[in-house]
């Protein structure tokens, strides 16, 4: 009777332990996949970051190409404007002159008219 009872105690004893094993293995085996999820996961966050530091380089470089496309166009529109008003001011200075030649011309014409009627 006793060899049973010891037996039974050494079973018991056994089957504590195996499930003890299986225990810690199924929790080692929980701890690595979390740390491997955990790793993982930071790798991910890591290649989003990644990812959007890239997308932000890459809208600020097209910003500032933009930038200066627009800054070029302007200044050449200023420029086509300010030769736009050159050329109306150098226009107007040349009737202005055109003018003053015709009215110097009518004085000189309005002058022999009078000296011819003076003279008549």
């Amino acid at each position: 009777m006793l060899r049973p009872m010891i037996k039974l105690f050494f079973l018991g004893r056994a089957a504590f332990e195996v499930a003890r094993e299986r225990v810690e293995d199924a929790l080692d085996s929980l701890t690595a996949k979390a740390g491997e999820y955990k790793s993982t996961g930071s790798d991910r966050v890591h290649e989003y970051k990644d990812k959007a530091k890239e997308v932000a380089s890459e809208i600020s470089q097209n910003i500032w190409q933009r930038s200066e496309v627009l800054e070029s166009q302007v200044r050449e529109r200023i420029r086509r404007q300010v030769a736009d008003f050159s050329l109306g001011a150098l226009g107007d200075t040349t009737e202005i002159n055109e003018l003053r030649a015709e009215i110097a011309t009518l004085r000189a014409e309005i002058s022999e008219l009078k000296s011819m009627k003076v003279s008549v």
